[in-house]
């Protein structure tokens, strides 16, 4: 493998948004909406855009497998549900989720009753990129407590910081060039998600393993996150990106070549740094309004308020997460 490549793909590019590929084929060409003008036909904003509902936090609970999700995850064990429960208690509330992110080697035998399995659980928070280590009930209280705190540190916070420190056992992310991909793989939810989900999931890994990046960006199953008629579903850490690729238009058939034109698309997207404004559906940490705005504000498109119209500087929005420890938000 040749990491040199890798590393220097990643670092090549300005870590700002660029205007994105253009992909004719995409969601955005089959889904967007027009309206008349006297002059012709105005771009309007795609459905999909702004379908990310807040949060602030996504709580990853490591180390799963898409084969032990029910339909709902959250009363797998009571450690989860009591994850679960304090999470919508959060200030901007946090999103829960199960997956096969494996950060830390699994400290529960395979040998141990099904019932006592997430009775300890390790934690990914992103786009902070923290990994709380085996929690119990009162440990899951102290990362809530934590993460209850206005300003937090990130991964790449200055060690010196003054900002409220974890009181649990805990390591940092490396997401100063690392990249986390995270698809919605949760067929026991819904038919889509794991249907189409899994095929993306099974694109990405094999251009990662292709394009020889496997040092730098993976990708990960995930439970429920939201919006299967937009499956497959997809988020990149740590920018905070959702993606849509509206693969229900088919009627949950497969259209040859597309789950691979979507993971190339993804890729490209990740290497680069940019975002995949055609199947972008919104952001961690923003409002309806402002993924609508930013959407418009960059494409050049308007709103159904007739906002937007012209882009601006491509390099003009950052995502917040990315300043979270200077500004606070």
């Amino acid at each position: 493998m040749n990491c040199r490549r890798s590393s220097a793909a990643l670092r090549r590019v300005p870590r700002c948004i660029a205007a994105p590929t253009t992909w004719p084929h995409t969601s955005f060409w089959l889904a967007i909406r027009y309206s008349s003008t006297a002059h012709g036909r105005k771009r309007h904003v795609d459905t999909q855009v702004g379908t990310v509902s807040p949060h602030r936090h996504h709580l990853v609970v490591c180390n799963s497998s898409p084969d032990e999700w029910p339909s709902r995850v959250e009363g797998m064990s009571e450690t989860i549900t009591a994850l679960a429960r304090g999470s919508i208690r959060l200030p901007g509330r946090a999103m829960v989720t199960m997956s096969d992110f494996a950060p830390l080697k699994a400290a529960t035998c395979a040998c141990a009753p099904a019932d006592d399995k997430y009775r300890r659980i390790d934690v990914a928070v992103f786009p902070l990129g923290l990994v709380a280590k085996q929690l119990d009930v009162e440990g899951v209280g102290r990362l809530l407590k934590w993460l209850g705190h206005e300003v937090l540190p990130t991964s790449w916070t200055p060690s010196h910081s003054n900002l409220p420190q974890p009181t649990f056992d805990h390591s940092w992310l490396e997401l100063t060039r690392n990249r986390h991909i995270f698809v919605c793989t949760h067929g026991s939810r819904d038919y889509l998600c794991g249907h189409h989900g899994g095929k993306l999931l099974k694109d990405l890994r094999a251009l990662i393993k292709s394009r020889e990046l496997q040092r730098h960006v993976a990708a990960w199953s995930t439970s429920h996150i939201g919006g299967h008629k937009y499956a497959a579903n997809a988020i990149v850490y740590p920018r905070g990106d959702w993606y849509g690729t509206w693969c229900d238009r088919c009627g949950g058939q497969s259209v040859p070549g597309r789950p691979a034109a979507d993971a190339e698309a993804i890729i490209d997207a990740v290497v680069n740094d940019v975002t995949w404004w055609d199947a972008w559906r919104g952001a961690t940490n923003m409002t309806k309004k402002d993924q609508i705005a930013t959407w418009a504000r960059n494409t050049g498109h308007v709103d159904d308020a007739g906002h937007g119209g012209s882009p601006e500087d491509p390099f003009s929005w950052v995502p917040a997460t990315r300043h979270r420890s200077a500004a606070g938000k």
